[in-house]
């Protein structure tokens, strides 16, 4: 796996360097309106062309796009093509003739002539284009640019960028475009899902139903948005709790639904969308598998995240309703009464997903448990994947093993054969349709040598993005049941992408927003480390076994001599857990050197304009302003490590490093929703573990508490503010001018970012 450090400066190089360097070799090449309709679009990280005989797929980790001769069952790779940095996703054009590529480092969109298979043009679009999709009759082509939230629309005949749509939410990613059948691409919608979820105002953050999702709808006559679609929580998703936290702090732990965990498990719970990446349209419905979140104690696996897949009723807007019921369902409901066995895996990760053009039945893609599973439409367009409906019935899930990791499914135009992209395989499973199974897997992209750095980053990778089998070349096999209880959740489950799900959990500690791990360690340095949490109860990355076999019901990756039963001793602060497991060392350094901070959209920014004499100013105040003694340094927080664990006794109070925590006043132990996961008191009044402000502007809402949805709400927090400064200090903060600034600044930090140093904290 490349340094995405290295990738990062490339990338810069790249932008300054070849800024919309369009040109055509073969004008014609582009794609064109044409007699014969076709139907919705939608974005993949893998797509078959018209004519059903080759196959084109990204390689995010190899920055290249494969292609695939699959005429008469070839199966063979043919051709791949170096495009910009971290591809993600591709659009053919309806005469095959073009193959569009969003390099989501580069910040541009790769045109590539089919038949030459060579890239002809460059086209600079926003921050991180991730989503990408072609009116169905190829004159348009919409990129959702997930770092500066908008879309950049394209006119393919001149490989122009023709107008930049914004107001569509915050980390567009999935993307998909009706079809109304004609020749006429002036009068169809575009679906714009936001990534993660949306704080419903009002709502108690951490309850079940504190988000909704958000899809944002443009008209392909006005390029200007028209509306949005809200995806509420769902109020029963089929699986029991034993209390709830929150119920315990409001009510009083002699309330009959307070968490004990000893409880019966009879207590209802919700969930509400989240992870939305990808849409797809089938007839007047829209479908949006996703990773639904249930943040309300107790932690327990099967209640935590659950498998949505969200429908969308085109023609109003609205979630989709039929017979008065609602039509999204959750995809885990049912397998709990499915006998054991090795074939029962629950629906991990929802990540993409393809119907066939000619039947109602269609596919999921589960990235994490690393399969795909059929979805059966009826005459309403309900979903349904034949989950049995109550003990002792068998029902009849299908599900297909694929590669390691898939992340996109395509379905050729005779509907005899799906396509599916692995991303950590690095390969296409190939899948007869009328068999429901795999009959080839075709390696995409190559692996890292054996026995090198990147070796062990990839294996890190494959633990990362799974919840069931980890089987890859670079590492031992990883059998089912040891990550998670029957594939249900990973490490992804809460940072997709290696970032955050963006939700405040009511964790052990407390109420505890999921950290983006891309800060875990400097970008400049894997082996400087912050100390981890929140409430700085880890350090370790191996520490998160804990998690493995808590919060996600595995077996887990530390065991005695026999390689299989589980080590019982695994006190984060007793005994050091690196060294203890190949497995979760491979996980560390995954986590040290593959997950990359967002891109800032003021990165490229010139220097003699109004932003960049703004940037300037606030990081001076940054200083002055005693930020930098909480948030200072190459990591950009002051919690670094700076010992070999484990820490002293002596500085381990309430099971947390208590010298890296920190008084900001965010702590009030009077609202609603400080409480532990078993209803006693949070962890809270000894301050926190600062967060490093690494790509921080694009992660929210921030605080421990989720309370913060923007980085104004912190700066304009005058507790909060003054923690660097002594009492009687002034606070150049009081300006509102010197305000703007510091928040233009810190909207500015990424990888890229010089750092500023401070010395240590004085308490």
């Amino acid at each position: 796996m490349q340094s995405r450090i290295l990738k990062l400066s490339l990338s810069s190089l790249f932008v300054l360097g070849v800024l919309a360097a369009w040109h055509f070799e073969d004008h014609n090449s582009a794609a064109s309106a044409q007699s014969t309709p076709n139907g919705p679009t939608s974005s993949s990280p893998i797509a078959v062309t018209p004519d059903d005989k080759t196959v084109w797929v990204v390689n995010p980790d190899n920055d290249s796009v494969s292609v695939i001769n699959v005429e008469n069952d070839a199966n063979q790779k043919i051709a791949e093509i170096k495009v910009g940095d971290e591809p993600n996703n591709l659009a053919i054009s309806p005469n095959g003739q073009t193959v569009y590529v969003a390099n989501t480092v580069s910040g541009t969109v790769s045109v590539i002539n089919a038949a030459a298979q060579k890239v002809v043009g460059t086209i600079l679009v926003g921050t991180e284009p991730y989503g990408l999709a072609l009116t169905p009759n190829g004159t348009k082509l919409y990129v959702v640019n997930a770092r500066s939230n908008n879309v950049s629309v394209i006119n393919p005949a001149t490989g122009q960028v023709v107008k930049i749509i914004n107001g569509v939410g915050e980390e567009p990613r999935g993307i998909a475009i009706t079809s109304d059948g004609d020749t006429d691409d002036g009068d169809e919608k575009v679906y714009v899902a936001q990534f993660n979820g949306v704080d419903v105002p009002g709502a108690l953050i951490g309850a079940d139903d504190y988000k909704e999702g958000r899809v944002t709808v443009i008209s392909t006559v006005t390029d200007a948005v028209t509306g949005q679609v809200i995806l509420p929580p769902m109020a029963d998703v089929g699986f029991r709790s034993k209390g709830s936290a929150l119920n315990c702090k409001l009510k009083g732990a002699t309330d009959p639904t307070c968490t004990t965990q000893a409880g019966d498990g009879s207590f209802t719970t919700g969930a509400f969308p989240n992870s939305l990446n990808s849409i797809v349209i089938k007839g007047n419905r829209a479908y949006l598998p996703n990773n639904a979140a249930s943040p309300d104690g107790p932690v327990r696996f099967n209640v935590n995240v659950q498998s949505f897949l969200n429908v969308i009723d085109t023609a109003t807007d609205k979630e989709g309703v039929a017979a008065g019921n609602p039509q999204t369902i959750n995809m885990n409901r049912g397998i709990n009464f499915e006998p054991a066995g090795e074939q029962k895996l629950f629906i991990g990760m929802p990540w993409h997903a393809a119907f066939e053009h000619n039947s109602n039945e269609g596919y999921v893609v589960a990235s994490a448990a690393n399969i795909l599973v059929k979805v059966t439409l009826d005459a309403n367009g309900t979903p349904t994947i034949n989950a049995p409906t109550a003990a002792g019935q068998t029902g009849n899930v299908v599900r297909i093993k694929t590669g390691q990791n898939p992340r996109g499914v395509a379905i050729n135009a005779a509907d005899t054969r799906a396509y599916v992209m692995n991303e950590v395989g690095r390969s296409v499973t190939v899948v007869d349709l009328a068999a429901d199974q795999a009959v080839a897997e075709v390696n995409s992209a190559a692996l890292p040598a054996p026995g090198t750095l990147d070796a062990t980053v990839h294996y890190g990778k494959a633990i990362f993005f799974s919840s069931a089998e980890v089987n890859v070349l670079t590492g031992p096999k990883i059998p089912v049941g040891r990550l998670s209880s029957e594939g249900w959740s990973g490490c992804v489950s809460c940072h997709a992408n290696g970032l955050t799900d963006q939700v405040v959990w009511i964790f052990g500690a407390g109420p505890r927003r999921s950290l983006p791990l891309n800060a875990t360690f400097n970008p400049h340095n894997p082996n400087d480390q912050k100390v981890l949490n929140y409430s700085a109860i880890f350090d370790e990355v191996q520490d998160f076994e804990n998690n493995i076999r808590g919060t996600s019901g595995g077996l887990g990756l530390i065991t005695l001599a026999d390689g299989v039963t589980p080590d019982p001793a695994l006190n984060a602060f007793a005994l050091p857990n690196t060294g203890r497991s190949p497995a979760l060392d491979a996980l560390k350094e995954f986590i040290a050197r593959g997950i990359r901070t967002p891109i800032s959209p003021l990165r490229n920014i010139s220097p003699f304009s109004p932003d960049a004499r703004d940037i300037a100013l606030g990081r001076k105040l940054f200083a002055d302003a005693g930020c930098v003694k909480c948030h200072g340094g190459g990591g950009w927080s002051s919690a670094r490590r700076d010992y070999a664990p484990p820490p002293a006794t002596s500085e381990i109070v309430n099971g947390q490093v208590l010298r890296v925590l920190r008084q900001t006043g965010t702590f009030n132990g009077l609202n609603s929703n400080e409480v532990r996961q078993n209803g006693a008191a949070p962890l809270g009044l000894d301050g926190y573990n600062p967060p490093s402000l690494l790509g921080a502007w694009g992660l929210g809402p921030l605080l421990h508490n989720g309370s913060a949805i923007t980085m104004s709400d912190i700066v304009n927090g005058v507790g909060h503010r003054r923690a660097g400064l002594s009492p009687f200090q002034a606070d150049p903060l009081n300006d509102a001018g010197h305000r703007a600034a510091l928040i233009k600044f810190l909207k500015s930090i990424d990888a890229s970012t010089p750092p500023i140093t401070a010395s240590p904290f004085s308490r």
